[in-house]
């Protein structure tokens, strides 16, 4: 089975090489549809984007199509809820949004940061709240980086299919990336905290 999938990334990467530019444009227009809808199974596609185009290039199809994927959801549903739903989000929000007027920014690149919440939740909740575009935009950008940096280099790791066979996890969590995104959090709430004060 394994054997199976091996040639067929082999096969799709073979393609590719052989069509860069087009593969490159296609495969950025299909990650910005997935995005904007903001369908499960993410990762494969975050993955699968340095795999084929390697870390960099992964990584700016990754964060440029999350981004703006998202925008275009938290757009799309905020003129929904604005529409139709207006007076019954504005009851829900209203405190929320006192609380986070502050350090919104600092709030927003949390919920990024926080690891399992699945980009759907996310936007839905984030097109309920109070936020600028430009906000929405920086603090999307700030906050997914982290992951993608860790998700591209894994996904340009298995383009090597030698080194698939010996990877681990441990090459890849290293204490100075976790230290990094720990620091960060910290910084974040340390921020929101003498706000608040």
């Amino acid at each position: 089975m394994i054997d199976i999938i091996f040639n067929f990334f082999l096969q799709f990467d073979l393609i590719i090489k052989n069509n860069f530019e087009m593969s490159l444009i296609l495969y950025f227009l299909f990650s910005l549809i997935f995005f904007t809808f903001s369908l499960p199974g993410g990762i494969i596609i975050i993955l699968a984007s340095s795999f084929f185009f390697g870390f960099f290039i992964g990584f700016l199809i990754n964060i440029i199509s999350m981004v703006l994927g998202s925008l275009c959801f938290y757009l799309f549903f905020k003129t929904i809820f604005k529409k139709y739903f207006n007076n019954q989000i504005e009851k829900f929000t209203k405190r929320l949004n006192n609380i986070i007027k502050k350090s919104t920014l600092e709030y927003l690149i949390l919920l990024r940061l926080i690891f399992g919440v699945p980009l759907f939740v996310q936007n839905l909740f984030l097109s309920t709240l109070k936020i600028s575009v430009i906000k929405f935009i920086i603090s999307s950008f700030i906050g997914f980086t982290p992951y993608f940096i860790i998700y591209s280099y894994v996904g340009h790791q298995f383009s090597d299919l030698i080194e698939v066979k010996e990877f681990q996890l441990s090459n890849i969590l290293s204490f100075e990336l976790i230290l990094i995104i720990l620091l960060l959090i910290i910084f974040l709430l340390f921020r929101i905290f003498f706000k608040f004060k």
